[in-house]
């Protein structure tokens, strides 16, 4: 297989959401605030625009990054505004049956050393112990690559819940017109995806309650209307307060996202914001949203594993769990934190965002379960 021919089929797939789609229109979709999703990376065979910032580690000559999984087949690198296109051997190179890729020494790619993502107290755009920054800084520096692979990144594949939001998937599969309203912190408002006003960046992709909403009516044919009341620096005391505005909206799926700026009173917050949810909003089929983590550098997972747990058993009828906390995990176990955060401290950028919609996408098939 030539490297023309592999190039050429991988910009069919990449740079855009795995839609396979021939008419003009049907690509418009599948970059800026239209964008739709197609299948989850645990079950597609082709990484598409995953991010890698690349590092140069302390004793090291080069700077390396880290793929999720080993590609099959040559692959291809872009700058983040999917514009420039980087050159095997003139700007990194990778040894075949590894997920390591290396950079030249004139390599054109940005990279950060070691010393750089852990600056001195005090330094310019520092959050506790790790570099830190809002906006596009960290989008400018994560290029994307786009790849086939054959290995499993889930020790046990991620499967989908047995269908739970059976009142709104009836309505999406007859068609019917939806509105999903999300409440939520910064992740929710939509902090650091690339179509959020505070980064905007190419290729401008929205925050994940506009992923799901795109991609419900995109797959189902129906109109899906969103309200987004994420605000950053909330937590589910605010949450709760927030209810009434929740029910003026006569929502028939509601998101509850909370968990990265919680402490104390967290289960007690959360389950009053359940069942006031549920009261005023009888109709409404709800989704609980667990957190992604915090940079592992200063902050460890077990908060957010005991949140993701909790709300587990928060679930009632016509709720749903979307835990996005183990597939987050997951993704560590292989890539560092700054190639799949907006700010290396708390918020996703475009790939944690698309994580986040896979997780809910999935408790929202088009085809109904049958039981095996």
């Amino acid at each position: 297989m030539t490297k023309h021919f592999i190039f050429t089929v991988l910009g069919i797939f990449c740079g855009s959401t795995l839609l396979m789609a021939d008419e003009a229109s049907e690509k418009a979709e599948r970059a800026g605030p239209g964008m739709v999703l197609g299948e989850p990376l645990w079950r597609s065979v082709v990484s598409d625009n995953e991010p890698v910032l690349f590092i140069l580690e302390e004793g090291k000559q080069l700077a390396t990054g880290k793929l999720l999984f080993i590609p099959s087949e040559k692959f291809r690198i872009d700058h983040p505004d999917q514009k420039m296109h980087y050159e095997e051997d003139k700007d990194y190179t990778w040894k075949p049956g590894t997920n390591v890729i290396e950079l030249t020494p004139n390599s054109r790619i940005p990279f950060k050393t070691h010393a750089q993502m852990m600056p001195p107290k005090g330094s310019p755009n520092m959050f506790a112990t790790v570099l830190h920054s809002e906006g596009r800084f960290f989008h400018d520096l994560q290029v994307q690559v786009c790849y086939w692979h054959k290995t499993d990144l889930w020790k046990d594949p991620y499967k989908p819940q047995p269908e739970r939001l059976t009142r709104v998937l009836a309505k999406l599969r007859a068609k019917q017109p939806i509105k999903l309203v999300a409440l939520g912190d910064s992740i929710t408002q939509g902090f650091n995806a690339s179509g959020f006003k505070e980064s905007l960046a190419e290729p401008y992709q929205p925050a994940y309650p506009q992923l799901v909403a795109n991609t419900l009516q995109k797959r189902f044919g129906s109109t899906v209307t969103l309200v987004n009341f994420g605000v950053a620096g909330t937590e589910a005391g605010w949450g709760v307060e927030m209810v009434p505005k929740v029910t003026a909206e006569k929502p028939d799926l509601v998101f509850l996202a909370f968990g990265m700026n919680d402490g104390g009173g967290y289960d007690k917050k959360m389950t009053k914001m359940r069942d006031d949810v549920i009261a005023q909003n009888p109709d409404a089929d709800i989704v609980m949203v667990s957190p992604m983590t915090m940079n592992p550098l200063f902050a460890g997972a077990e908060g957010f594993v005991w949140k993701a747990k909790f709300l587990g058993e928060l679930v009632k009828e016509n709720m749903a769990l979307a835990d996005v906390t183990t597939p987050w995990i997951e993704v560590l176990k292989k890539k560092n934190f700054s190639d799949i955060s907006g700010n290396n401290v708390n918020h996703p950028n475009d790939f944690g965002h698309r994580l986040y919609a896979h997780v809910i996408l999935d408790l929202l098939p088009v085809t109904p379960i049958t039981a095996k």
